[in-house]
């Protein structure tokens, strides 16, 4: 699902979500991989990305990370790396921490979710992040919404060609 185009002028630039740390960028969000597909969540702080995780986990997606995530780019794409300080749990709101099942190391970057609070149109237009040249799609998410079926079949089917 991973996209290299050059033509999407008006990407979100996920720098703005992390600082560098060496080679990769690391961000404060949360990773799982679905089916070999790394997906990055990202959001403010109690946005609901662990918990769009854990409802993507229960699909059967793995955890890479909940809270850190390195970002790396070469020249095959983007790739979602869990850092070395890594822990094998996810927190669920409220309940607490919980032991995350498996977990994966690594996946390519193949979707974004931005978690925002704001209501979303019936049909948004196509958007893409961008980090080092390379692109990805990415969806708003309001958090508030149940969406984790619709994603995961997304990355299951994929989305209707680009218009």
């Amino acid at each position: 699902m991973a996209e290299d185009r050059g033509d999407f002028a008006n990407a979100l630039d996920l720098a703005q979500f992390g600082h560098m740390h060496d080679a990769a960028l690391r961000l404060h969000a949360t990773a799982v991989a679905y089916e070999g597909q790394g997906v990055l969540i990202l959001g403010a702080s109690g946005a609901g990305k662990s918990l769009l995780a854990l409802d993507l986990m229960a699909f059967g997606a793995e955890l890479i990370c909940d809270d850190a995530i390195l970002l790396e780019a070469d020249a095959e794409g983007l790739t979602l790396r869990a850092p070395p300080e890594r822990l094998p749990m996810i927190e669920a709101r409220g309940i607490g921490l919980l032991n995350a099942g498996p977990l994966v190391d690594q996946a390519a970057l193949a979707l974004v979710l931005h978690l925002q609070d704001m209501p979303q149109p019936r049909l948004p237009a196509t958007r893409m992040a961008m980090w080092r040249g390379h692109f990805t799609r990415l969806l708003s998410v309001n958090a508030r919404v149940p969406q984790t079926s619709a994603v995961v079949h997304a990355l299951r089917h994929g989305f209707a060609p680009l218009a």
